[in-house]
């Protein structure tokens, strides 16, 4: 759970690299949808809720959910083990790694075209790492809502593949509190590494 966490996290980074030059869309809207994840490791299933600057993603792996709350408004991502009531804290800017994700004017961005992803019109974009060590596609509705993402990464000559996709959206006004760690949690030491 926790490499497929991190893995997530780093493809968010080279995401969120080509975002922070605004050549890729973003969200202009609420929202919520089943999220499927699929990584060498597995497939993993959840859930997305999204509004403004805060995204909630809930994830269910071998019998354990966790849930990463992230709060560009405040830098902040919680991760949530809802079993243990725990939660760790980190800055957004340290829960990625900057070493394996490139920043945005290092990433070739192209659009491809339209497409139908799960019953959604989407515009396809390429995602290239100058470098070559990452790259892959996204599609995104016109709300600027990544439908899907196929991205490749390429690590000590072994490359790894992650697929995350959309099913079932709905846009929409979110609750507040999905983004607020619950009461009663305790506070757990931040994950090195992260």
């Amino acid at each position: 759970m926790f490499r497929t966490t991190c893995t997530f996290l780093v493809a968010a980074a080279f995401v969120a690299g080509a975002n922070a030059q605004s050549r890729l869309p973003t969200p202009s809207v609420d929202y919520q949808a089943e999220r499927v994840m699929e990584t060498s490791a597995g497939t993993f299933t959840g859930r997305v809720f999204f509004s403004a600057d805060k995204e909630r993603t809930e994830t269910e792996a071998g019998g354990m959910q966790s849930v990463t709350i992230v709060r560009r408004d405040r830098n902040l991502v919680w991760t949530l083990m809802p079993a243990q009531r725990m939660v760790s804290e980190a800055d957004l800017k340290s829960a990625r790694d900057p070493a394996r994700a490139p920043a945005g004017e290092d990433v070739r961005i192209s659009v491809v075209g339209n497409e139908i992803v799960e019953g959604v019109a989407t515009t396809k974009h390429k995602l290239i790492a100058k470098d070559g060590g990452a790259g892959g596609f996204m599609w995104f509705t016109r709300e600027g809502i990544a439908m899907k993402m196929d991205l490749l990464q390429k690590e000590e000559g072994k490359a790894t593949r992650m697929t995350v996709t959309l099913r079932n959206l709905k846009v929409g006004p979110q609750d507040a509190q999905l983004f607020e760690v619950p009461e009663g949690y305790s506070k757990m030491p931040a994950l090195e590494g992260m």
